[in-house]
């Protein structure tokens, strides 16, 4: 299958905001307890109770922001719980998913985990059955200097200085009847989170806020923007392919993206408009912060999975479309991190097993500095089962750093049995050498296990550009190009 592809480095589209790669964390299923902390006496090697290979691993994908504590866990998580000497924490029953939550980890615990991983943190804040007086004493306990009485606590439980935490989430998807504490509609959402942002901006005015959205309900937005539109700065979608649903072929999944890219879009038009009938001023962009493919054997009270090549190609497609739409979708968290849906499988055995998802994830995060340019695909199309659309087998997206002169393009083949012949046709940049890594397998289902942990990997060419600008990209694959 020839294709042609076409960059133009002097049109460049916006900065890319690495905040696309950010990961979500949630006290659900090994994620938390099992996963992040097995505690210092664990016989699993560990660093202050952090599991020592996780930590590794995560490091690994440099994270820029990590989400916590939920999901649906945050809707009845009251984080006083979960300060304080451990050993003197309650052990509360969790409503949300039915365990029992002994809460050793906690606030202080989070901090430390992201800082030693390097992101940025990105609370959400009880908005079901907690109160605005909560939710600002939380921002009070991790933001204030002042001598009063959460700062205070802070300070003795060993947080000398502030966490600045400078993003937080009011609520998790409130529109849900799972949600503990739902609300009824989406007036009641908007007002509940006017309150909240009221309540926790007194305490620190430089906060960011992320409110509840809906990717499939326009109305819902319409009424959050229209209602706390000058009180927040990010709406929330949530977004997950469920693959059992239909018989879902691989054609049909890895063509979704091209629909979550248009509904995205779609989204901010709406907060746009709203904007611009109802008077709001506020800039208000999107957060993208839970999404992923979800199989049947993810089922409660676990929900773990273990994803495959297909998977591996879904998700690189996302981050293409992400990056594209980082100036209006800056913020993006994959759900989850480690176990529940998971990029890393951890075991009680002290075995860390890496994801083809995840290996996505290690390439797109090499580098994440520089500018979103033009850039194009002309290849043959096919029409999914799902979606009544004409979908390429070619995606590509690129980003340019311009200080260093280096060009990356980010294309994914779909085909799942056709190798793509691609010319790259760059205007503005004259490339010499390349660096060509990419994750496919023999089939669109091979996967990694403990048995076999390299099954799927990164593989890597060297070398000069050759005069016809041509790459070859395997069926089914993901292809990170780095040009210099």
């Amino acid at each position: 299958m020839k294709s042609l592809v076409y960059i133009d480095v002097e049109a460049t589209l916006h900065p890319l905001d690495k905040r696309i790669y950010g990961q979500f964390i949630e006290h659900l299923g090994r994620c938390i307890y099992g996963g992040i902390w097995v505690g210092e006496s664990s016989r699993i090697p560990n660093v202050k109770g952090f599991r020592l290979d996780v930590l590794s691993a995560v490091k690994e994908i440099r994270p820029p922001v990590v989400r916590w504590p939920g999901g649906n866990f945050a809707s009845q998580y009251h984080w006083l719980d979960g300060v304080g000497p451990r050993d003197r924490r309650p052990r509360r029953f969790d409503l949300a998913w039915g365990w029992e939550e002994p809460n050793e980890f906690g606030t202080d615990e989070y901090i430390e985990w992201v800082r030693m991983v390097g992101a940025e943190p990105f609370i959400v804040v009880n908005a079901g059955s907690g109160t605005p007086e909560e939710a600002a004493a939380w921002v009070e306990y991790c933001n204030s200097n002042r001598d009063t009485y959460y700062a205070s606590l802070r300070k003795r439980y060993g947080g000398k200085e502030p966490y600045n935490v400078k993003l937080w989430g009011v609520g998790n998807e409130l529109w849900g009847k799972w949600q503990v504490g739902f609300c009824r509609d989406s007036e009641e959402c908007a007002w509940r989170t006017v309150q909240f942002a009221d309540y926790m901006k007194r305490v620190d005015p430089s906060i960011k806020l992320v409110a509840v959205g809906v990717d499939y309900d326009t109305e819902w937005n319409v009424d959050m923007i229209r209602i706390a539109g000058e009180y927040i700065d990010y709406l929330s979608i949530h977004t997950y392919i469920f693959a059992e649903r239909q018989g879902k072929t691989y054609e049909d999944l890895v063509a979704w993206p091209v629909a979550i890219e248009e509904n995205l879009r779609h989204v901010y038009r709406t907060i746009e408009q709203t904007k611009a009938r109802y008077g709001v001023r506020k800039e208000i962009k999107i957060a993208f912060d839970e999404w992923n493919v979800w199989y049947p054997e993810a089922q409660p009270p676990y929900l773990t999975q273990v994803t495959s090549v297909k998977d591996a190609v879904f998700t690189a497609l996302v981050l293409n479309a992400l990056q594209r739409l980082s100036k209006i979708v800056p913020i993006a968290t994959f759900a989850q991190t480690v176990n529940v849906l998971p990029l890393i499988v951890a075991d009680d055995e002290g075995r860390v097993l890496l994801t083809p998802q995840y290996l996505v994830f290690k390439m797109y995060t090499e580098a994440y500095d520089g500018e979103v340019v033009e850039a194009r695909a002309i290849s043959d199309v096919y029409r999914p089962r799902e979606l009544d659309i004409n979908v390429p087998y070619i995606d590509v997206s690129a980003v340019y750093n311009r200080n260093r002169k280096e060009l990356r393009l980010y294309i994914v083949n779909r085909s799942r049995d056709e190798e793509a012949e691609v010319e790259l046709r760059i205007k503005g940049f004259a490339p010499s050498t390349l660096i060509h890594k990419w994750v496919s397998g023999e089939d669109v289902n091979d996967r990694n296990d403990f048995e076999n942990p390299d099954n799927v990997r990164i593989q890597e060419e060297r070398g000069a550009l050759t005069q016809s600008r041509t790459v070859k990209l395997p069926p089914h694959s993901v292809n990170v190009i780095h040009l210099s």
